[in-house]
């Protein structure tokens, strides 16, 4: 029986019918997926690019414009990068957030016919330091080239890298095969341990982080995100060097990295460096081949005879009488090399050596003196095992020049040994063959010559494979009128100084008889340079200082400020230098010091060393408003919270309200200071003398310091001669003599 169905609605009654069934649902229509992702995709891109025009609007850059946030270990973070040329052209030059590490550098877009492309790879001693590229080997190879072959346009591009290991030389050739290279020309290994120590966080980030990070660096939306991170204290700050500290005192490239003290004996990573060292370089020769390029690689070369090692440790092993056995030994030897007695410092050198043979500076002296008595051979031996046990190896090790050259002849690579090189010049010009300051101005960094040595070098292997065709002429005359070119142009300013901040990184490594070296140096060439004189005399005092030596130290200050009296770094190392004395110069070092407060207001250790020398004099009102300065302006100042916790109990309760600083000076025609007074408020908000008045002679010495208060001498009353002889010394209260002295 067929059922029949009524399509007419029918009235509901209240209870279901079996004979009656709702009507069917219609089914939703399905949104497409591309439309339900499409649209929420869309409002955020827009609010996106809403937000990053508004930061555009207020001045927001990406970080990406100023720094690169992992100095090289992001593929996506490119050294070179498009820019406009002349008449349309198109240019790849550093990228600005690389200036730090790289020279500025630019070279066609796409290469021109007959061009030939060379790409120099390496850390600093590539990139040229302490100077720049100008004077680099590539800086000679781009000067030398057109005068040896003028048939080619030839482009050498300096691709160096401070601080640059061999695997980040490695990882940036991926970007530079793109640009149409026709030889690489890589000398590297020296920057290996400095590496792993320094960078050693960031090569553990997931490759895909850096990446990711890198892409955001690009937005200015991540700058302001992680701006507001670092004002709340949520996000680490990098540092930044602060321009506004004194210029003796401003930090280095190699401050950002790791000190010697974080360094160890590790024999087992330095066995995984080395395999590390080996791979990265296989690397660069397939990474060059891919692109169809040569490569010619040059043995790391450093100073073997001119360079105590960095740091030393015991031999594993020995107990704390045997080392300290050693040491006395080493100190013996020492004194002993002072006066010449070669043979009685090689007795207490080779004694120590005998139960103690992988201690670093032991090896150094013992080499020394070998030379010193004409042993060369075994003394090569010894400043190269002198060079290897260094725990703190910033040269690149005998092991590594063997890789460079096992691999070279297993790939059939052109080698450049400019170890060998060296050695030979130094038989040819000095009997021996163990470089040093001849060839080095530091530990690795070739000096001018050692820089065009190399290149030179580099056009003969060249020449050798075809790629140079020397023009008759080429030889010695034409390298020469070259070079009376290139180094005429060079700024004596711009050397000295960089001989003056290579000085500066001596002493962050604990080097005292290198960076004299240096900074005399720099002294030589300053002439009329202020700031070079100034820096390296900065240095050299630091050394004495260092050396238990004041009294040098201080006629070095003196003299220095007699020459530059408005030096403010002088003033400084002076004012503490003076604290130190024994007696102290309490008068003198509070009168330089407040000069630095008044023209560097902003200093915090200026005012904490000021309070200091007021609390030690007595004067703790004045101490507690300048070491309330420092607070106010560096409330971390650990050193100045603990001297006012020191006054406190003298200072009254309450004790009285700070003042802020108010210091008048004058100067002399030639802008050398003549009177300074500080000033303080008096009972009725009146400004009114308070605290020391100084006066100096034109030459830069004190001629008279006063103590006042409320506005009348009160204290102590020095009068100087121009050369710093005591002419008077008087007692004040409340503004009457009560003694009164002639001379010392």
């Amino acid at each position: 029986m067929t059922r029949r169905f009524d399509s007419t609605p029918k009235k509901n009654s209240g209870t279901d019918s079996p004979d009656q069934t709702p009507p069917p649902l219609e089914k939703p229509s399905r949104v497409p997926l591309w439309q339900a992702l499409t649209l929420p995709l869309a409002a955020i891109l827009i609010f996106f690019l809403l937000l990053e025009g508004g930061l555009a609007l207020l001045g927001v850059n990406p970080v990406l414009k100023s720094e690169d946030p992992f100095v090289g270990f992001a593929s996506n973070v490119p050294l070179f990068v498009p820019a406009p040329g002349p008449g349309g052209t198109h240019l790849l030059t550093t990228a600005s957030n690389k200036l730090n590490f790289f020279n500025p550098q630019s070279f066609p877009r796409t290469k021109a016919p007959g061009s030939y492309r060379i790409f120099c790879l390496g850390g600093s001693t590539t990139y040229g330091r302490p100077y720049n590229d100008t004077t680099s080997f590539a800086g000679w190879l781009r000067e030398l080239l057109p005068a040896a072959d003028e048939d080619k346009n030839w482009e050498v591009i300096n691709a160096g890298g401070i601080s640059y290991a061999s695997y980040r030389v490695a990882h940036l050739m991926e970007e530079l095969v793109n640009y149409e290279p026709d030889l690489f020309v890589i000398y590297t290994g020296h920057n290996e341990f400095l590496e792993e120590r320094t960078y050693n966080q960031i090569r553990k980030i997931p490759p895909v982080v850096r990446s990711t990070v890198g892409v955001l660096a690009k937005t200015r939306s991540w700058a302001a995100m992680t701006s507001g991170l670092q004002k709340l204290g949520a996000y680490p700050e990098r540092g930044v060097e602060d321009r506004d500290r004194l210029a003796g005192e401003v930090d280095t490239i190699l401050d950002r990295s790791a000190g010697p003290e974080r360094y160890s004996r590790d024999d087992s990573l330095r066995e995984n460096i080395l395999q590390h060292y080996r791979i990265s370089l296989e690397r660069m020769v397939a990474l060059a081949r891919s692109a169809g390029a040569q490569v010619i690689f040059v043995t790391p070369a450093s100073n073997l005879k001119d360079c105590s090692p960095f740091k030393s440790e015991h031999t594993a092993g020995l107990d704390g009488a045997s080392q300290q056995r050693s040491e006395q030994l080493l100190k013996e030897a020492k004194l002993a090399i002072g006066r010449q007695d070669w043979q009685l410092a090689l007795d207490r050198l080779d004694s120590a050596l005998a139960f103690d043979p992988r201690h670093a500076e032991l090896l150094y002296r013992r080499g020394r003196v070998l030379l010193a008595i004409g042993r060369t051979e075994e003394a090569e031996e010894t400043l190269r095992m002198a060079r290897d046990e260094d725990v703190c190896p910033l040269r690149a090790l005998t092991s590594m020049s063997s890789i460079v050259t096992e691999l070279a002849r297993e790939q059939d690579v052109p080698l450049v040994d400019y170890v060998a090189l060296l050695h030979q010049g130094m038989l040819n010009a000095h009997d021996h063959p163990i470089p040093g300051q001849e060839y080095f101005l530091d530990h690795v960094h070739p000096t001018i010559e050692g820089n065009k040595i190399l290149a030179v070098e580099l056009i003969k292997a060249m020449t050798e494979l075809g790629l140079v065709r020397p023009a008759d002429d080429w030889g010695e005359q034409k390298i020469a009128r070259v070079a009376a070119i290139l180094e005429g142009g060079i700024d004596k300013e711009v050397h000295g100084q960089a001989l003056t901040n290579l000085a500066r990184v001596l002493l962050w490594a604990g080097k005292n008889e290198d960076a004299v070296r240096l900074a005399g140096q720099a002294l030589e060439i300053a002439g009329d340079y202020r700031q070079v004189a100034v820096d390296a005399a900065s240095a050299m005092v630091t050394v004495y200082q260092r050396q238990k030596n004041p009294e040098q130290a201080m006629q070095l200050m003196y003299a220095t400020l007699e020459k530059y009296p408005g030096a403010l770094e002088f003033r400084f190392k002076l004012g503490q230098a003076l604290l130190s004395t024994s007696p102290p110069r309490l008068e003198e070092s509070a009168a330089n010091l407040l000069l630095v407060c008044q023209q560097m207001g902003h200093y915090d250790v200026a005012h904490q060393v000021y309070g200091l020398a007021m609390a030690r004099r007595g004067r703790t009102e004045i101490a507690h408003s300048s070491l309330a300065e420092a607070l106010r302006l560096n409330p971390n100042n650990a050193s100045a919270r603990k001297i006012l916790a020191q006054i406190r109990p003298l200072l009254g309760d309450p004790p009285p309200r700070a003042q802020r600083p108010n210091i008048l000076l004058d100067v002399y025609p030639s802008m050398a200071p003549r009177r300074l007074v500080q000033l303080g408020l008096d009972p009725a908000g009146r400004s009114i003398s308070h605290g020391i008045e100084v006066e100096w002679h034109e030459n830069g010495r004190l001629k008279r310091f006063l103590d006042l208060e409320q506005g009348a001498p009160n204290g102590l009353e020095l009068v100087w001669g121009p050369q710093g002889e005591l002419l008077s010394r008087r007692v004040y209260r409340q503004g009457v003599a009560v003694t009164q002295a002639t001379g010392k």
